[in-house]
């Protein structure tokens, strides 16, 4: 069996789960990983070069290093006999220019997409035909992903599988029963415009939940001093810090409720990571777990524009009983099933016939 190499900006703990499980199907040595870059604005991650990972730029994710990283990629398809590409979308001039190469080089590409809101026609026609011609298959987020690659690009159903949106669903694991009674309202999302934090703040506190409920922000970002200082007066709202990896169980099993307000979202892992945790959930629209993860019998759904449909979902969480939550937690723990490392892992098989 020729060797597989995985291709992502920067590859953290929530990658790593899924690589993992892709070793555990078809070996340790035969998979091989790369970052893009050597740094983000976004994330703290720390990752170094070994026998089976390697680092493409020394630049940041942000940063242009076409030459090198190209240059670098083309050697290790070579040395490490890879036969099988797996890169992290189109997004980049540098995944364009991978993804040709891959393909001129003879090797079957596969490519990872959260896609579902492209609207401009003439691009979506561009990428089509590029994607087309180039891409032998595409694991995408959910099913807005699935439905704008077979729509709108018009790739083959056949080529397309979900899911590419997973977490180590173990890690997030409630070991206790949910607790209703925690009263904690949580958003964790980093602190800037597209995630709509007060937005989520003002609803909350025009709500009846506000009476008994905390709302627990955790994150960082350019917004949390704006924030911490317009809300500083109301002792139901609570700014927290980021938190690393290893601390988000605790914080999920220690709340009631998760909420993501975003105006833009492409899927939201940290739903993924709810769910696990069997918290119940409330998405606006514009998040792309929704309709896969979210749904009637776990959470609402709820307009990102719209103050008082938030309201009004909040008002109906605090007229819920401790029973109907302890449903809707259950639920969720069921939905998150269908998302797991090894569920990706053997869709990345079977699409390119490993």
């Amino acid at each position: 069996m020729e060797n597989i190499i995985i291709v992502w900006d920067r590859i953290g703990d929530y990658h790593r789960s899924r690589v993992r499980a892709l070793q555990s199907v078809v070996g340790d040595k035969k998979v091989f990983t790369a970052d893009l870059a050597a740094a983000d604005n976004l994330y703290k991650w720390h990752t170094e070069n070994s026998d089976t990972h390697f680092l493409l730029s020394k630049k940041t994710a942000e940063q242009r290093d076409i030459f090198n990283r190209l240059n670098n990629y083309r050697k290790l398809l070579k040395e490490k006999n890879v036969k099988y590409c797996l890169l992290a979308g189109y997004g980049k001039i540098e995944y364009l220019l991978m993804i040709a190469l891959s393909k001129v080089l003879g090797r079957k590409v596969l490519i990872f997409s959260e896609s579902w809101y492209g609207k401009r026609s003439f691009f979506n026609v561009v990428k089509s035909c590029f994607l087309k011609i180039f891409v032998d298959a595409f694991l995408v987020s959910g099913t807005r992903a699935k439905d704008f690659a077979e729509n709108i690009l018009k790739i083959s159903s056949k080529k397309v599988a979900i899911p590419y949106s997973v977490v180590d669903n173990e890690h997030f694991k409630n070991p206790k029963q949910y607790n209703p009674n925690a009263k904690i309202m949580l958003c964790m999302a980093r602190f800037s415009k597209e995630k709509n934090q007060e937005f989520l703040i003002n609803a909350f506190l025009k709500s009846k939940l506000s009476k008994n409920w905390t709302l627990k922000l955790v994150g960082a970002g350019p917004l949390k001093e704006y924030l911490e200082n317009k809300f500083k007066e109301n002792d139901n709202i609570k700014l927290c810090n980021w938190a690393n990896y290893s601390q988000l169980p605790e914080i999920y099993h220690n709340s009631s409720f998760f909420v993501l307000a975003s105006t833009f979202e492409p899927w939201g892992l940290v739903v993924n990571e709810a769910m696990s945790a069997g918290l119940p959930v409330a998405c606006s629209n514009a998040v792309g777990a929704i309709p896969d993860l979210v749904t009637q019998e776990n959470g609402f759904i709820f307009d990102e524009n719209n103050e008082n449909q938030l309201i009004g979902v909040f008002d109906k969480i605090s007229q819920l009983s401790d029973n109907q939550l302890l449903l809707m937690s259950s639920r969720s723990v069921e939905i998150i099933k269908g998302f797991t490392p090894e569920i990706w892992a053997e869709k990345v098989v079977k699409l390119l016939n490993i």
